[in-house]
This record gives structure tokens, sequence and C-alpha cells, in this order.
């Protein structure tokens, strides 16, 4: 895995999670702009060929 895939995923997974905890607290406008950034680092992983999906293989949580 290269590293800039492998700091794609992190920074991918850490404003994931930060999107679930302003959910959470009902922060809409966190959530506005998170979701914003969430959507960009999804479209340089796309554009990029690196494929982001949890290990699962199910979506990732804030891409719904």
């Amino acid at each position: 895995m290269s590293e800039f895939a492998a700091e794609l995923r992190a920074r991918i997974a850490d404003v994931d999670d930060e999107l679930e905890l302003m959910r959470q607290a009902s922060d809409d406008h966190a959530v506005e702009v998170l979701t914003g950034r969430l959507e960009n680092l999804l479209r340089i992983a796309a554009r990029h060929g690196v494929d982001v999906r949890p290990p699962g293989g199910g979506p990732v949580a804030g891409a719904a």
C-alpha cells in the first residue's frame, strides 16, 4: 500500500469518525462541513483508484 493511499484512508477514517460524533451531538453545521470534507476526500480517492471501503466491504459511514 502506498503512503498516499494509507494517508488518504487515515484522513477519511478521521473525518468519518468526527462526522459520527457531530451527528450524535446534533451539530448540523459541523455535519454539513464534515460531509463536504468527506465527499472531497472520497472524490480524490476515486480519482486515484484508492479503495477506501472498510475491511468488511461496506460503504464508508458518511458516504451514504
